[in-house]
């Protein structure tokens, strides 16, 4: 592993005795102060640049729940989200406070959902890097985490990822999580192909049998898909970078606010759009083979899990700076086990949540427009994700061509014989007492056994 993988793992060392209090207190002081700053932003309680922008999507919200109140699904060219996120949003309506405070308190709750699970899990490894990745990525995320809906589906994903041993729920999570918004089905694709069955199953049960109860509630539970499917090329996707570069030098290119954002409308973007979509089923089809082949039963589900994540948003025809909540879950999740090898790609992605700051909403004229610094920024963010992609890709690539030995199994004892090391350094005769060394042995063996048992 690289030094910059080194300097992170060294951030967050094993915390010991008296150590563990003060560290648990840090964790959480922090995590309490950056939130409180975000929670006062959209509130124009603390100063950002164009703060009463960030939280204009509550306002959307708001409207679409009272469409859902009143016993119907959303619909029109901004509505594209899975039938279930509508309660969330009525959720949201209903808290007893004045909006936008009542969507952030909610988006709130979740976001602590999400720093709890991985303070817990944490503790109990006595390694808290993985808290301390959630509490600095929602300072680099900045507003947005609680002002956007990604924050919901990003908790079932989180859930699941942390359940990973227990394949049924795990799928039950991913299946919710898909009734919010489609991309958490994608994982699925990052557990060992031994646990595949239960959890394809489990999630494809929950997410048709919560459609059909869903569409009890009144009409249009599928009108999500139209909007989805109609989407052109939104300036922030990496596919139109290449147009926002020709807009800097002075290329005529020609953009329109529909279904909900900015998207370049010039020729040619029909047939970037196709390409990336190519990319995409092409490297998921790669993981998929590679999945149920068996080749990569040797990475970690949460490193995979990041891949994919990765992998999707690159080739979006979408980019927003919230798809950053989804990383960030996952990320975190990657360094709650020590054997990950996704820090460097990590600590890579870490300032490309950060320049989505810089562009919105204070610079994002200046984006549309081909403007320095903008658009500059903006092209040094969509870099960073291709670069922490084809990273993540190439390690876990590297990784499954370190192929186990014929007639093993990653997670099966090894064939090898692995000597006690008390029987390379007996117990001194002098210091012997009867039957302790082979009760000592004994002990030894089977601890080595235990973790030779384990998957690596």
């Amino acid at each position: 592993m690289g030094d910059g993988a080194g300097t992170i793992a060294r951030a967050c060392p094993p915390i010991k005795g008296a150590e563990k209090l003060t560290a648990k207190l840090s964790v959480i002081v922090g995590w309490a102060l950056t939130r409180l700053a975000l929670v006062l932003v959209p509130l124009s309680l603390l100063p950002y640049p164009s703060g009463d922008r960030v939280a204009d999507d509550v306002t959307l919200y708001m409207q679409w729940s009272e469409v859902m109140a009143s016993g119907h699904f959303p619909g029109g060219q901004k509505w594209q989200y899975p039938p279930l996120a509508g309660f969330v949003f009525w959720l949201g309506s209903v808290v007893p406070t004045q909006q936008p405070l009542g969507f952030i308190l909610l988006a709130l709750l979740a976001d602590a959902a999400i720093f709890g699970v991985l303070l817990v899990r944490g503790l109990r490894a006595n390694r808290l890097l993985a808290a301390w990745a959630w509490v600095i990525a929602g300072a680099a995320i900045g507003p947005v985490l609680l002002t956007r809906f990604d924050i919901f589906p990003t908790l079932l994903a989180v859930l699941a990822l942390v359940a990973s041993a227990k394949p049924v729920r795990a799928g039950v999570l991913l299946g919710v999580g898909a009734l919010l918004k489609v991309w958490p089905i994608l994982l699925v694709l990052a557990w060992p192909r031994r646990q595949l069955p239960p959890l394809v199953a489990a999630a494809a049960a929950t997410a048709v049998g919560g459609m059909l109860l869903l569409a009890t509630w009144g009409p249009d539970v599928l009108s999500f898909l139209t909007g989805q499917k109609n989407r052109g090329l939104q300036i922030e996707s990496v596919g139109a970078a290449p147009f926002v570069l020709a807009r800097m030098v002075g290329v005529d290119i020609t953009t329109e606010y529909q279904f909900g954002c900015m998207e370049v409308t010039s020729a040619g973007t029909a047939v970037v759009s196709l390409i990336m979509s190519l990319i995409f089923v092409g490297t998921i089809a790669v993981i998929a083979f590679g999945r149920l082949t068996g080749r990569l039963e040797s990475v970690p589900i949460a490193d995979m899990a990041l891949v994919i994540v990765l992998v999707s948003i690159t080739t979006s025809r979408v980019f927003s700076p919230q798809f950053m909540v989804w990383v960030a879950g996952i990320a975190a999740v990657c360094l709650l086990n020590p054997a990950t090898l996704m820090r460097p790609v990590i600590a890579l992605l870490l300032p490309t949540a950060v320049l989505a700051q810089f562009v919105y909403p204070a610079l994002y004229g200046q984006l549309i427009a081909g403007r320095l610094p903008g658009a500059g920024f903006q092209l040094l963010r969509v870099a960073l994700l291709v670069t922490a992609t084809i990273w993540a890709l190439t390690l876990v690539w590297r990784k499954s061509r370190r192929r186990n030995r014929p007639g093993e199994q990653v997670g099966q004892p090894s064939s090898r014989p692995v000597p006690s090391p008390l029987r390379r350094h007996p117990i001194p005769a002098g210091l012997r007492h009867p039957g302790t060394e082979t009760g000592i042995r004994q002990q030894s063996d089977e601890g080595i056994g235990d973790l030779r048992l384990r998957p690596t």
